[in-house]
Order: C-alpha cells, then sequence, then structure tokens
C-alpha cells in the first residue's frame, strides 16, 4: 500500500488517502481464501472442498475482499499514517476514522483516514472559576425510606402452623407431570413460592391456599396459551406437592435491638443520626460534582475557537451509544422513552449533539492547559501505570503495551490532570440547600 495524498479539508481535520495495488489485493484475497476455506459450504460440494473460484462464483467475487482490505490496513497503514503525522507535525487528538472509498478488482481500493487535529484555542481565562455546593437538605421521610429499606431487608422468614394465605412464604418439593410422565423443568426441591406474588404459572399458587405444613396434594393447572416451551403451550398438566412449610415474613421494629443488629448502635437515634449523615455525604459528593462540572462548563465558555467537526461528531456518537445502552439496560427504546419525557427526536438529538460539542470543547482546552501546565504525563509516567496494569493482569509489560492506546493514554491523563488544576485554581462555596 502506500500514501496518496494528505489534505487538511477544514482546520483541525487531517485526511489521508491511502491506495493498494490490484495485485496487492488480490495477494491479500487469496490469503483469506486460503485461511478461511474450509469454512465454505457451496452446494454440490462438501464443505472446504470448493475451490475459490467455486466460491466466488456462488458468493460474488468480492466474497474475500473485505477482508483483505482490513489486512492490508493493519499491516500497512499505521506506519504511513504515523510517519505523515510526524512528517507534518501533526498532532491527533482522537483515533482517525477510516472509510473505504471505492474497491475494484482491476484498480485496487482506495481508503482514506481523517483524524481531529489539536486545535490552538483562545483560552481567555483558566483559573479563578467560582461555583456554588449546594447540597439538598436530608428530610425526615428520607431517613423514615431508608431505615423501612433496612428493615424489609432484615427480616427473617417464621414458620407457622396455619392454612397457607396470600403474603405467606412456602417452601415446597413439586412433580409436573403431562399426561401421566415428567416433562423438563417441571421439578424442583425445596422451592420458595411467595403466594400472591403471581411468578409461577396461572391456578399454581392458588392450589396451595388453605394447605398446611406437611401436606402432600396434587394441583391441576393448565399452561397459557404462549407459554414460551411451546411443548407445554395450552396443555393441562398435574403438580405433586409436597408443602415443607408455610412462613410468615416477620419484620423487626425499630427499636435498640434492630439498631444493635444492623448498625452495631445502641439507640435508635445513633441510627438515624448516622443514616442522616451517610444520605448528606452522598448528596454532598453530588452537589460537589455538579459544582466541578460547572467550572468545566465556564472554561468552555472562555475557549474561543473553531473545533473539528468529525472530533464533535465522534463525541456525539459516544453520546448516544451511551444514550441506547442505558436505555437498553432499562428495557425502553429510544422512541419510547422520547415518548415518555414528551421530546421529539430532533430536539433531543440536538440537545444530545450541543453536549457533545461542550464536552469536546472543555477536552480541547483541558488538554491545551495540560501541555502549557506541563501536566501531559512523561514516557515513565506511562510505562509505570502499564506496569501496574501488567502486574494486575499477570501479563508482561510488553503484551499491555501491545494492546494498548498509549497516546490516548496520555491524552486522558493529561486532560484528568488540567481539570483538578483547573477546580483547585477555583473557588466552590459550599451551600445548604435554603441558605
Amino acid at each position: 500500500m502506500k500514501l496518496v495524498s494528505v489534505e487538511t479539508p477544514e482546520k483541525s481535520v487531517c485526511k489521508m488517502t491511502f491506495s493498494a495495488s490490484p495485485e496487492e489485493l488480490e495477494a491479500a484475497s487469496n490469503a483469506v481464501y486460503e485461511r478461511t476455506r474450509a469454512s465454505y459450504t457451496i452446494r454440490g460440494f462438501k464443505k472446504g472442498e470448493a475451490d475459490r473460484a467455486q466460491i466466488e462464483a456462488d458468493r460474488g467475487e468480492h466474497t474475500f475482499w473485505y477482508d483483505a482490505i482490513n489486512d492490508l490496513m493493519d499491516k500497512d497503514v499505521p506506519a504511513l499514517y504515523d510517519a505523515a503525522m510526524a512528517e507534518h507535525g501533526f498532532v491527533a487528538v482522537d483515533n482517525p476514522v477510516y472509510d473505504l472509498v471505492s474497491v475494484k478488482k482491476d484498480e485496487g481500493f482506495v481508503a482514506t483516514a481523517t483524524v481531529a487535529l489539536q486545535p490552538e484555542l483562545n483560552l481567555t481565562k483558566t483559573t479563578g472559576f467560582t461555583a456554588e455546593c449546594v447540597t439538598p437538605e436530608v428530610t425526615d421521610k428520607e431517613i423514615d425510606n431508608v431505615l423501612e429499606r433496612r428493615r424489609a431487608a432484615a427480616a427473617e422468614l417464621v414458620p407457622h402452623k396455619g392454612p397457607a394465605v396470600k403474603g405467606n412464604i412456602v417452601h415446597i418439593d413439586y412433580e409436573g407431570l403431562l399426561e401421566g410422565k415428567p416433562f423438563q423443568g417441571g421439578t424442583a426441591k425445596n422451592q420458595a413460592v411467595q403466594l400472591g406474588s403471581g411468578r409461577m404459572i396461572p391456578g399454581f399458587e392458588e392450589g396451595i391456599l388453605g394447605h398446611k405444613a406437611g401436606e402432600e396434594f396434587e394441583i391441576f393447572v393448565t399452561f397459557p396459551n404462549r407459554y414460551h416451551a411451546k411443548d407445554l403451550a395450552g396443555k393441562p398438566v398435574v403438580f405433586k406437592i409436597k408443602l415443607i412449610d408455610v412462613c410468615v415474613r416477620q419484620i423487626p421494629a425499630l427499636n435498640s435491638d434492630f439498631a444493635k443488629k444492623v448498625a452495631n448502635l445502641d439507640t435508635m437515634d445513633e441510627l438515624r443520626a448516622q443514616v442522616k449523615q451517610q444520605l448528606h455525604d452522598g448528596k454532598h459528593a453530588g452537589a460537589l460534582n455538579r459544582a466541578k462540572d460547572q467550572i468545566l462548563t465556564q472554561l468552555a465558555d472562555a475557549s474561543e475557537g473553531e473545533l473539528p467537526s468529525v472530533l464533535v461528531e465522534t463525541t456525539y456518537q459516544q453520546q448516544m451509544e451511551q444514550i441506547q445502552q442505558q436505555l437498553q439496560m432499562q428495557r425502553l427504546s429510544l422512541d419510547r422513552y422520547l415518548s415518555q419525557i414528551h421530546e421529539t427526536r430532533e430536539s433531543f438529538t440536538a440537545k444530545v449533539r450541543s453536549s457533545a460539542e461542550k464536552t469536546a470543547r472543555v477536552h480541547m482546552a483541558l488538554l491545551q492547559i495540560a501541555q502549557q501546565e506541563n501536566l501531559v504525563p512523561t514516557e515513565e509516567d506511562i510505562d509505570k501505570a502499564l506496569a501496574a496494569r501488567a502486574e494486575r493482569a499477570k501479563k508482561t509489560l510488553e503484551e499491555i503495551k501491545e494492546k494498548s492506546d498509549i497516546p490516548a493514554m496520555r491524552r486522558n491523563e493529561g486532560i484528568r490532570k488540567a481539570a483538578d488544576w483547573v477546580i483547585e485554581h477555583s473557588t466552590i462555596e459550599d451551600k445548604a440547600e435554603n441558605q
């Protein structure tokens, strides 16, 4: 491969164009074929027996191109890229974004690498910012809620001799029979079931009501028509039940015994005071982080200059991915979330893009400050951090270095140190919520 051109299509953006000859593409494609041929099953041939021409006739002439392109890019482009960056004195602030421009059998392929370069910002102010750390007051209701959760966590199951009723927790052995025969997943020993919870199939929990510990009986139920196991969906079955015990969930009283048990304190007043302090500490930590964010936002406002568009776009994509991941954890789609907060996709993405621009501007300002104040880690600092990582991972330093993005490590650590420096040289005033 060769470097065709180096351009700066906009300020603080470098675009490199690389090309590979038809011969290079062919050789790399053949190497991919040799490496993967055993995985192909082509009609009329046993797995792995078809030759390259037969595979390409069935799957297309491009079958091996894209792995070949990746192989060539991985092998040749890093050295070409680093040499070009050094020759032009460019300083990247992000990883390059690669795009395939064209690929043809008789022409080879052309690809580009676009990377954000460090912009030169006019920092009108780097110290002396001010922010208020307003810690919300801890209410009695919040303390009560924590104590109730602790009570629930400290609850004990106490067996009783009466018949099972809703709310009881029972322990049972059961065996399910379909047409007189046991079925997969239908048997359990010492299974805990909270009656009335609805976690078992309809009719199962109801069939236990009224029975006492030690009884053995049968329950006749029908699986729902949409049950996940298709061989059971809509089928009537019988469960043989042995009721081991019937328990009442006993929640402890809020007294000195409870304080001693959960916190090794003598009185409830001491426990309430401890909970209040813990809640205050949590609220204060959150308020302090918000105040620090305010200072960094002020730094962004004091940083004049154009940012590389590719950096803003990358930051925007990262933020959108984080939002999507958070929504997936909550089993929400973006459209459903937007309907809940009564916002359009256009207005929401505009806000995220604005946030991405602000984040990128803060990072670039901090990186510039890190360089001005000699806060960027040295090679020795990086080696020390990598050595510690290697020790934790039980690998050699060389193995860790090979898999680490050292320029990104250096940038990120410099940004972190610069953020601490700016905050240390600013003022955060502690205030109570009602001051």
